[in-house]
């Protein structure tokens, strides 16, 4: 497991919204994803990325296309 600050959440800090998601995004797009990775992160991160609003413990399936685009594809409840 390897840490990465810009899955830290940034809800003490709004201000580090923009920025923190740019990078996470840039980071993605440097990432080998022909097999899945598994991010653990915080709800403000995963909205900010997606739209997405998932409730506690709430997985968020994403989809990055060739183009770029990062896309929510799905969900799965663990409670």
């Amino acid at each position: 497991m390897t840490e990465l600050p810009i899955l830290n959440s940034f809800f003490q800090g709004p201000e580090r919204r923009n920025r923190q998601t740019q990078a996470l995004e840039e980071w993605l797009a440097s990432q080998d994803l022909d097999g899945p990775l598994v991010l653990v992160t915080h709800q403000v991160n995963i909205t900010a990325l997606t739209g997405v609003y998932p409730a506690s413990g709430e997985l968020v399936v994403i989809r990055y296309s060739e183009n770029g685009k990062i896309s929510a594809v799905g969900s799965i409840r663990t409670d």
